[in-house]
């Protein structure tokens, strides 16, 4: 099996004794004269050709010294042998919860093998190791401890897998390690941030992620899109790096662009709000309610100026025309309006639905 994944085989692998040994019969030179010269037993030397001890660096300096070759050769053969026979031996250190858990991620295996981040051809075991380095974990059954104690709130009702759940936090932890974000959060300035996010709101489908991105990355928030895993039933994560920036990823449950700018300042507004301390990390699932509520008025308000939304409602002119203008006031597109209205029941939840803007590249955050 290790040789299909690998292309080693364990016959194929040579202890650096077998090259003493050949050096020794070139230069018909005995192991006896080998002892002698290197200070060392001949039972050692013997032990060494045959594979039972390493050569060790002292072993490597006298080596050096008694055959005129450089000790760094004899170091990296003895360290090139160790990571082959470790190569090969790994398959050995896979256990029956691994196993297990390894059917739990099958659809985090597909998803990681359609972006090439682990080969697409391998069996059940190789998948595994190929799992271990992708998720940067020894074992896929301590997948369960990377949830963070007191970070996840797990609702009655959700069908939580927490390995899943752990491979997914450690997808997000990475792709953050990999990102480098040069301004730290302020929060006095989350209200500049708020009118550049609903800017970026009239950008082309195609420009918004980009051009979030961008914005984001100015106030000292590293935001990306995440897809979503069953098992993992988490709306968004944010975490504190250790450059004083946060992270925050967004899942998305469906491809309305309504619901987008709604889940994204609502996560926005956990960061502002304070629920995410210096070390702590959030994992958002909508079952604390004093947050998930803070959190939601902080989207509303963001969105819709509060004062004047009261004053738009009690008109109430909920014709096309009207909440037309009353978007272009609170610079954001009437989807937006037309979202809040149907939720607080003044419209009917099929009232304008054709202008509710569908964002076909959600589609592959699912």
């Amino acid at each position: 099996m290790a040789a299909m994944r690998t292309g080693i085989s364990r016959d194929l692998i040579f202890h650096p004794g077998v090259t003493i040994a050949e050096i020794l019969e070139e230069r018909d030179i005995s192991q006896i004269e080998l002892a002698n010269t290197t200070g060392v037993s001949p039972t050692f030397v013997s032990n060494v050709i045959s594979g039972k001890k390493n050569i060790s660096a002292n072993f490597a300096q006298a080596l050096e010294y008694a055959l005129g070759i450089p000790k760094s050769f004899w170091l990296n053969l003895q360290a090139n042998y160790d990571a082959e026979l470790l190569e090969v031996n790994e398959l050995q250190t896979i256990t029956s919860d691994e196993r297990i858990v390894r059917e739990e991620l099958k659809d985090i295996v597909k998803y990681l093998r359609s972006t090439d981040l682990i080969p697409s051809h391998e069996n059940k075991d190789a998948s595994i190791l190929s799992l271990r380095k992708a998720l940067k974990i020894s074992n896929l059954a301590n997948l369960g401890s990377v949830i963070p104690v007191g970070s996840f709130k797990f609702s009655n009702n959700s069908n939580t897998n927490t390995h899943v759940l752990g491979a997914w936090v450690r997808m997000c932890q990475i792709a953050g390690e990999n990102r480098t974000i040069h301004s730290a959060f302020d929060r006095k300035q989350s209200g500049k941030l708020i009118d550049e996010l609903k800017t970026a709101m009239f950008e082309k489908d195609t420009d918004i992620q980009k051009q979030l991105k961008d914005i984001f990355a100015k106030y000292g928030i590293d935001y990306s899109l995440a897809r979503s895993f069953p098992g993992a039933p988490v709306q968004g994560y944010v975490s504190t790096k250790s450059d004083g920036s946060y992270q925050m990823v967004l899942t998305i449950q469906n491809t309305f662009a309504d619901e987008f700018w709604f889940s994204l300042f609502h996560e926005l507004g956990h960061i502002v709000n304070g629920d995410i301390s210096k070390k702590a990390t959030f994992l958002d699932e909508g079952t604390d309610s004093s947050k998930e509520t803070a959190a939601d008025d902080f989207a509303k308000n963001a969105l819709l100026q509060e004062q004047a939304y009261f004053e738009f409602i009690s008109r109430c002119d909920f014709t096309l025309a009207s909440i037309k203008a009353f978007s272009n006031e609170q610079n954001i597109k009437p989807f937006v309006v037309i979202d809040r209205l149907q939720k607080e029941g003044q419209i009917a939840n099929t009232g304008f639905s054709n202008y509710k803007t569908v964002y076909d590249w959600l589609k592959t955050t699912k």
